[in-house]
Formats: structure tokens, C-alpha cells, sequence
């Protein structure tokens, strides 16, 4: 019997979680043993109380291994768990736009004199001059709604103005097209890197290599993890993910069961990620999180209600995300607040003293290890 108790395989800790200097972040371990067995943590000689035992750990690098070592008559049992150190961790927030195709398709078939004459990027300049949200736009090559456009349609005119923005939006990989849905689900490694490098390439010619950044999901939040060595090639750190009662419709009802919208992983998985809303996995060595709010769903006073919940538990790193169509009136879900709903968000996640960050870099964000 050797069990770590406070803490699992996967966590993610900050200055919440122990004491923290420059040059480490301590923490305690607690768990159980055999009464009679000697329990030693990182070498360490654990405090023991029958069958508990609880010993003090610094945590020095990114990656982290915590052993436990219980040694009696019976023998020697050796468990040993992987945990990351967000080290100098702060309040931050990245947002993300899924099925992006209408504002570039809009673009093209109007010629503005500049991008942010269009409905949708000008009202993200807006927030992002009020707020300094940065948002990263996935996209979709082709457009199932207009047949008349794909991103091979996307004029060079604008992408000086891109570059110059590039330090708060930037384009995404999502999928080939919204339909059909899951489309990534059972493909092949060799489509998933067909389609990513399609749309990597669309980007440099329309808007340049700076404004490509590495997605944090992709369409469905879908495929099979034998597909992930595409994703981690193409400089994927991050993947977010619905994990526990996804809404897949406007009109759906959450449950609580475990939804497929999350690379398939099981549920001890999927229940600490809701509950702890991120988390590594060292098979793949990638960070997992969920969102706080999806716009599309929630409604100004529902975003208000999470903020504030968000205020009542503090943490971090929070994800917000929406769909772009719905700011679209010719969109048959049109949502006709659904600019001001992400405008709130933005807002919020400002007064809540949030830093705009995008979580493809670093530790979500938090590139402290990079320096």
C-alpha cells in the first residue's frame, strides 16, 4: 500500500499551492503507507502517523518528479508521480475564436481600405484597444456556408496591416471545413497534416509566418492521441477541451457525463480537468485546460455570474472562447448580442485583473522558463 493523497500525476502548481521563491516552490505531500513501513519523499524521511505519512518537497524545474519510497518486511514499493511548477505564475486569460472563415471571406469579397472596416476584426480592435485582449482566430480553409470562398481566395492586400497587428491577433489551424462535424476523429495522421499545413500555408501568403500561431484546439476538439505527434511537430503545447457535459447546440441541456469533445481521455482525467480546469500529460507532454465561458452559449448575465464566482475562487489561467459566425446576421444562429458578449468578457477579465496572454506559449501562457 503507497499512496500520494493531496496531490496527482499531472498538476499543475503555482504560488497557491506552497511557498514560493526564485529559486523553488515547496510544497507538502501528503498520503499512506503501511503503518510499519519507513516512507521517504524525494529522499526525504516523511512524518508518519499510522498509516499517514506527510513530508515537505521543492519543486526546482518546469517538470517535476515526486517519488515516494515505502520500505518495510513486505518489501519496497516505489511510486512516483510528474507535476509542473508554473513558476511566478500570475493572473492571466486567452481567448479564442473556433470556425473562423466569414471575417476573411468578408474581406475579400468587400476590399475595405483596412481589415478592421469589417464588422468582426474592427469590433475586436475595439476591445483589444480597450482591453488589450490578445485573440487568436482558427480557422477553416473552406467556407460550407459561402461556396463561393476559401482561404486560396484571401487577397495579399492586407497583410502589412496584419503584420503590424500581429502582437495581439493572430490565425490558427481548426480543420478543413465545419463539415462534416468531427471531421478528425477517425482521420488518418497524414489528413490531420494535410489540412494543418494547408491552412499554415494560406496564412504565410495572405498574412505572413508571424501571424501563424499553434493551435490551442482544434475542430470538435477531436482526434486520436496517436495523432498528437502531428500536432506536437507543428509547435502545439496546449489543447482545450470540453472534457465533462459539452454543449454541442444552442438548445442542448449540459449533463455530466464524459463527452467526447476531448481527445478521447478518460474520465479520472476528464473529472480533474473540470475540476482543476488545467492539467499536463506527460505521455504527450501537453497541457490540457477547459474554458471558463463559451459567448455563443452564455448570455451577459450568465458571464457576469462566472466572473464572479471566478472572483469568490481565484485562479490563474483562465480560457475564454466563442464561435464566430454568430456575430454574423446572415449566420441562421445569429446571436444579435454576441460582439457585446464578448466585449463583456473582455471587460471582465480585465477588472478581475487578468493579463492578456496567449497560451500557446510557455505554461499557459507564463514563458518564465524561456528566459
Amino acid at each position: 500500500m503507497l499512496e500520494i493523497t493531496n496531490l496527482r500525476d499531472g498538476a499543475v502548481l503555482d504560488h497557491r499551492c506552497g511557498c514560493e521563491t526564485d529559486d523553488y516552490l515547496e510544497i507538502t505531500v501528503e498520503g499512506i503507507a503501511a503503518p510499519q513501513a519507513i516512507v521517504k519523499v524525494n529522499g526525504t524521511v516523511a512524518q508518519r502517523h499510522d498509516r499517514n505519512f506527510i513530508a515537505k518537497v521543492r519543486l526546482t524545474e518546469k517538470v517535476n518528479h515526486i517519488t515516494a519510497v515505502s520500505d518495510d518486511y513486505f518489501g519496497v514499493k516505489t511510486l512516483t508521480i510528474t507535476v509542473i511548477w508554473d513558476k511566478k505564475s500570475f493572473p492571466r486569460y486567452n481567448f479564442f475564436f473556433d470556425d473562423c472563415v466569414f471575417a476573411l471571406r468578408s474581406v475579400a469579397k468587400n476590399h475595405p481600405e483596412s481589415v478592421f472596416e469589417e464588422l468582426f476584426l474592427g469590433r475586436l480592435k475595439k476591445i483589444h484597444d480597450l482591453y488589450g485582449t490578445k485573440f487568436t482566430l482558427n480557422l477553416f480553409y473552406n467556407d460550407d456556408h459561402h461556396k463561393d470562398f476559401n482561404l486560396s481566395n484571401m487577397p495579399e492586400t492586407y497583410k502589412a496591416e496584419f503584420q503590424a497587428n500581429a502582437d495581439w491577433l493572430r490565425f490558427s489551424f481548426h480543420a478543413y471545413s465545419e463539415f462534416p462535424d468531427r471531421p478528425y476523429q477517425n482521420a488518418s495522421a497524414e489528413k490531420l497534416a494535410k489540412d494543418f499545413d494547408l491552412i499554415y500555408n494560406e496564412v504565410c501568403r495572405f498574412a505572413g509566418k508571424e501571424c501563424f500561431i499553434a493551435p490551442v484546439v482544434i475542430h470538435w476538439a477531436m482526434t486520436n492521441p496517436e495523432n498528437f505527434s502531428v500536432l506536437k511537430e507543428r509547435g502545439v503545447k496546449c489543447l482545450s477541451g470540453a472534457f465533462l457535459g459539452a454543449k454541442t447546440a444552442l438548445d442542448e441541456e449540459h449533463t455530466f457525463q464524459v463527452t467526447d469533445i476531448a481527445y478521447h481521455y478518460e474520465k479520472d482525467v476528464a473529472y480533474y480537468a473540470c475540476d482543476k480546469h488545467i492539467m499536463y500529460d506527460r505521455y504527450y507532454d501537453l497541457m490540457l485546460m477547459t474554458s471558463l465561458t463559451c459567448c455563443n452559449f452564455d448570455s451577459i448575465p450568465t458571464l457576469e455570474k462566472k466572473f464572479a464566482d471566478l472572483a469568490a475562487d481565484p485562479r490563474d489561467v483562465v480560457s475564454l472562447m466563442t464561435h464566430e459566425q454568430y456575430s454574423y446576421p446572415d449566420y441562421f444562429n445569429h446571436i444579435p448580442d454576441h460582439l457585446d458578449r464578448i466585449e463583456t468578457a473582455c471587460r471582465l477579465a480585465s477588472e478581475a485583473g487578468l493579463k492578456p496572454v496567449w497560451f500557446a506559449y510557455g505554461v499557459y501562457g507564463n514563458e518564465i522558463w524561456g528566459k
